[in-house]
């Protein structure tokens, strides 16, 4: 059997990473019980605003920083994923070895993982200076990805 293809499972893995957080939202919303959670159009503000009436103004942020870790996630899937195909398009036009491309979606990873932990726990202003490094550090890594396989990719 062949050896799977890492950074092309890093996407199915980061899905799963981005949805997370929003799950972890539903959890806060509806203090642990489910059956309280109204799926009809959660995306409304009528929605934002029954969750604020339902929360004090703690869970509340805690709610609001979920979400907004769920959105940011999503927000950089398409750079994620550009710096996968991008890197392994430039591999296999160039025939190089996957290393660096491997050890780029794994860090991104880890990188995420601390950025949502960040999130999720942070409520000081201090605190998310770290998430903001954390941000930066994988986009521009994202960013070199891309423009190494262009320079790769060039005639």
């Amino acid at each position: 059997m062949a050896t799977p293809n890492f950074p092309l499972l890093s996407i199915i893995l980061y899905w799963i990473l981005a949805i997370w957080p929003h799950g972890h939202a539903v959890v806060l919303a509806s203090k642990g019980n489910l059956s309280r959670h109204d799926n009809r159009n959660p995306k409304a503000s009528s929605y934002t605003e029954s969750v604020k009436k339902r929360l004090g103004a703690k869970e509340f942020a805690a709610w609001e920083r979920a979400e907004s870790c769920h959105r940011n996630h999503l927000e950089n899937m398409p750079l994620f994923c550009a710096a996968i195909f991008a890197g392994l398009l430039a591999e296999r036009q160039i025939g190089a070895s996957s290393r660096g491309l491997n050890e780029f979606a794994g860090g991104w990873l880890v990188i995420r993982v601390l950025y949502t932990i960040n999130y999720l726990r942070t409520d000081t202003l201090k605190g998310s200076y770290i998430r903001s490094v954390l941000w930066y550090i994988g986009s521009f890594w994202a960013i070199y990805v891309i423009g190494a396989a262009a320079f790769a990719l060039g005639t």
